[in-house]
């Protein structure tokens, strides 16, 4: 795990599942996405953008950049048939299990607020499509080669406390390049294909090492938007609709209560110390 200074787990290096398949997962995924990006128009917009220089499609529910509500973000008619044919293959189904798995592990009172805005959000509109069944993730985005590496940036639309499952894909030396860095705290991490991490993106700075030449390197992001949660807690309306309801006391505490929704939001992260204590004391069932 990733721990703060007062031993919050902030992030984790969950690595790949002890499952000698998985090495295949990772073939295969890549195979898949090499495909499916000669089948895909991409703009310029899509080509080059603030996370880096290569091809990214993203795919699932979201709400931000002027959408009036959540939705399904859309894509190309071409772009959105070939997304589909990657979010149902049983490879990536495994790739998203597994980080959402690990999401839940390591931050079971954040993987619980997620499902308990995410779930009212989905009851309440039936034509939100889910990525994958399961993962609790929203929103996915797949990072298209040949060297799909980021530039430093934060991903500053996702929830800000919550966490970004990155799973890198390819076929490069993780020793030699791939690497993914972490600047606020200074790391620098071999990132090899088929592992997976997981960081609060929306604030915490991050980047890639290019890889070598010769070398292919994807990726697939899972996250979600914090404009969802806002969304729920305001009683599926937007922020102003929402005010207008409050009295004038009633919109001084919601101010309150935006200030300090950070605290209530760090205060969803494990502890080591007590985590360790769990895992012992469930050591003693096995």
């Amino acid at each position: 795990p990733i721990t703060d200074s007062e031993g919050r787990v902030i992030g984790v290096l969950a690595g790949s599942p002890n499952d000698p398949s998985w090495q295949s997962v990772n073939s295969e995924a890549s195979a898949l996405l090499k495909k499916a990006q000669t089948q895909m128009h991409f703009t310029s917009k899509m080509e080059k953008h603030l996370r880096g220089d290569y091809p990214a499609l993203s795919v699932g529910v979201s709400f931000g950049g002027g959408q009036k509500c959540p939705g399904n973000l859309v894509n190309l008619n071409q772009n959105a048939m070939a997304l589909a044919t990657l979010l149902k293959d049983q490879t990536f189904i495994r790739i998203a299990g597994f980080a959402s798995a690990a999401f839940k592990i390591w931050a079971p009172c954040l993987y619980d607020y997620y499902v308990d805005h995410l779930r009212p959000l989905y009851e309440k509109y039936p034509q939100l499509q889910r990525n994958f069944d399961n993962s609790v993730f929203p929103c996915a985005t797949f990072n298209f080669g040949p060297a799909a590496c980021t530039v430093k940036h934060r991903d500053v639309q996702n929830l800000p406390f919550g966490w970004c499952a990155i799973t890198a894909l390819g076929d490069f030396d993780p020793k030699l390049g791939g690497h993914f860095v972490l600047w606020d705290m200074k790391l620098v991490i071999e990132f090899p294909p088929g592992a997976t991490i997981l960081i609060p993106s929306a604030i915490v700075q991050h980047s890639n090492v290019v890889i070598q030449s010769g070398e292919t390197r994807y990726s697939v992001t899972q996250y979600a938007a914090g404009g969802l949660f806002r969304w729920v807690d305001q009683g599926f309306q937007s922020m102003s609709a929402y005010l207008i309801g409050l009295t004038d006391s009633e919109q001084v505490d919601e101010k309150r209560k935006a200030e300090e929704r950070w605290k209530d939001g760090i205060g969803l992260f494990s502890h080591w110390l007590s985590y360790q204590q769990n895992v012992n004391s469930c050591s003693n069932f096995v």
